[in-house]
């Protein structure tokens, strides 16, 4: 989003700090050496620098768009590097953690990105998809011990950045994390 402030025009990405601050808060302790990051697009970017934060020694980037991948990692720095798909499941086996940002799960995309063998109980899954809240990808993390992070923490958080950059008050992230969460609760249930 792009603010006014005194006459210039200043950007902010909240998807960026409402993913750190949701990884910070659901994944504490969460290893980072690896992480492998499965889409280049918008969300795939801001995460990706959301996550740098966290202080990776590699990071890989995939995309089905291979010149988009290799610009991502190129921004992202030398930490980075581009890999092809066919590469998921070798770049999973070494990873600490894997971030989902495509639209693969949505309900308008149903399925799932990722193989389920290519899980392991020490790999951390992040799935960007909010709706629906409970997607194929980490249905099947759980079923394999890795520890999870839904996309609903990520949009109360970035919706709490957003409502603090408009109105220059900060919200309560608790209460907007307990609305979200019994949100999700009862859209699982309802399933």
């Amino acid at each position: 989003m792009v603010l006014h402030d005194d006459g210039r025009r200043v950007g902010h990405n909240t998807d960026s700090s409402g993913f750190r601050e949701a990884f910070e808060r659901r994944l504490p302790g969460a290893r980072v050496d690896h992480v492998v990051l499965l889409g280049a697009g918008g969300a795939g970017a801001a995460v990706g620098h959301a996550i740098l934060d966290s202080g990776p020694r590699r990071l890989t980037v995939i995309d089905i768009d291979a010149d988009r991948a290799a610009n991502l990692a190129r921004a992202l720095g030398p930490t980075a590097e581009a890999a092809d798909p066919s590469a998921l499941g070798a770049a999973l086996r070494g990873a600490d953690g894997l971030i989902h940002a495509t639209p693969t799960g949505m309900e308008a995309h149903p399925g799932t990105a990722i193989r389920p063998e290519f899980l392991h109980p020490r790999l951390w899954v992040a799935d960007l998809v909010y709706m629906p809240p409970e997607t194929q990808l980490l249905s099947d993390a759980r079923e394999r011990g890795c520890r999870t992070l839904d996309g609903g923490a990520m949009v109360a958080l970035q919706a709490a950045g957003s409502l603090e950059l408009f109105t220059g008050v900060s919200p309560d992230r608790e209460r907007m994390l307990a609305h979200a969460d019994d949100l999700i609760a009862a859209m699982r249930q309802a399933a």
